[in-house]
């Protein structure tokens, strides 16, 4: 069995190192599946399969990596194979489409321990726990719901941040819209939906924290990013408390 997402990082330089997200918890995927936090091993090795799962036919596998959960997605952290030409090539290629926000991701899985249920009203097979994956994959189109290269280490930190502040101002307008409606029906948002934006939300106090510690940062950068940080944070408390930012 497979299933794919679009989330991928890659990082620094041309190490071939990468980050991917390969499963997204609590959502209904394209197969009509929902996968529970919890389904994964954390730490688990796992091959990266040469571009669309075609190391089952032949192919030689094009990095390795291991298993981790972060927050509501699974992440395959691991390395490409650079000092291979099947590698090189497929690393080039995964850069350039993440870069335009193309590159997908799927992965294999066995030993499934799963049921039948209810999620948002809909019918669905609930995958409790993963017990094997036997390989993770670059892929056109996949079958899951939020995959994607995270980064590469070929990313510059000043366009990491540009692309992360432009996803927030995408995010904050989706989450607003989606507020209003649930609101129109007399609705809140989903729990998983209110802890994720929770979870965001710490995530831009450890950021403040960090501009904070930065002594070395110029007395006249460090409010205008502190106020940059801070104004985004504050627009995500309001989310999280159902408020309109």
């Amino acid at each position: 069995m497979q299933k794919s997402l679009t989330d991928v990082d890659l990082k620094g330089g041309d190490s071939g190192q990468i980050e991917a997200v390969f499963s997204t918890f609590d959502v209904i995927d394209k197969d009509g599946d929902v996968t529970l936090k919890g389904a994964f091993t954390d730490g688990a090795p796992v091959v990266i399969s040469a571009y669309g799962h075609t190391s089952w036919d032949g192919s030689l596998p094009i990095g390795k990596g291991t298993i981790h959960e972060d927050g509501n997605q699974a992440v395959m952290r691991g390395e490409f194979f650079l000092g291979t030409t099947h590698g090189r090539d497929a690393w080039e290629t995964v850069k350039q489409l993440s870069a335009a926000g193309l590159q997908e991701w799927s992965y294999s899985l066995r030993d499934v321990v799963a049921k039948r249920g209810k999620f948002d009203g809909q019918d669905v097979r609930i995958i409790e726990r993963v017990k094997s994956v036997t390989e993770v994959s670059p892929v056109l189109l996949g079958a899951g719901e939020g995959t994607r290269t995270l980064s590469t280490k070929s990313t510059k930190f000043s366009e990491h941040i540009d692309t992360v502040r432009t996803e927030v101002d995408e995010l904050v307008a989706r989450a607003q819209g989606v507020m209003t409606l649930r609101a129109s029906q007399g609705k809140s948002i989903a729990p998983a939906s209110a802890a994720a934006l929770e979870e965001l939300v710490s995530t831009f106090d450890r950021l403040k924290e960090l501009l904070a510690s930065d002594h070395e940062t110029s007395a006249t950068d460090a409010p205008q990013s502190l106020d940059e940080i801070a104004g985004e944070y504050l627009r995500f408390v309001a989310l999280s408390q159902g408020a309109t930012p």
